[in-house]
């Protein structure tokens, strides 16, 4: 779409404009981020703080949220843990899959090892090595607040 009518003078007009904006933002920016930097520095501290007089509840949480990832975005541990075992993508030459692979020889449909060749190469498999991901997830959390809930009440 061609600029038609649009001067030299214009178009440095417009820049100038588009500057002072961006610096009045940054100035909001300082101005209303140094309170909520400082809350959570003071946050951090006395969560901190809580966890050294708290160890095993704190690990307990550690442990809950973690598994609480897990189940929400199982991908953040299986492409990691596939590309690991060298599958993600083709697999590659000399990885933990191709040496397990090379001592079996055939692979059968529907086996683990068809399942995580299926997950590297993004297909179906990929849902149930997530799912599986998502069932440990699953157990972390629970399994986290149980061990609390007994711990706060005994």
């Amino acid at each position: 779409m061609p600029l038609t009518g649009l001067t030299p003078e214009g178009f440095l007009a417009g820049g100038t404009r588009m500057m002072q904006a961006g610096l009045e933002g940054a100035k909001v920016v300082a101005t209303y981020s140094k309170p909520a930097l400082e809350k959570a520095a003071n946050l951090t501290a006395e969560a901190f703080a809580w966890s050294v007089q708290n160890p095993t509840p704190a690990a307990w949480a550690g442990l809950g949220i973690t598994g609480a990832f897990i189940l929400a975005a199982p991908g953040l541990v299986t492409a990691p843990a596939l590309s690991i075992i060298g599958v993600l993508g083709n697999i590659k030459a000399a990885s933990v899959f191709a040496v397990a692979r090379s001592s079996i020889g055939n692979i059968v449909a529907g086996s683990p090892m068809a399942i995580v060749q299926s997950a590297g190469a993004g297909g179906s498999g990929l849902a149930v090595v997530n799912g599986v991901a998502q069932l440990g997830g699953a157990a972390m959390a629970a399994g986290s607040a149980t061990l609390a809930w007994f711990h706060a009440t005994l």
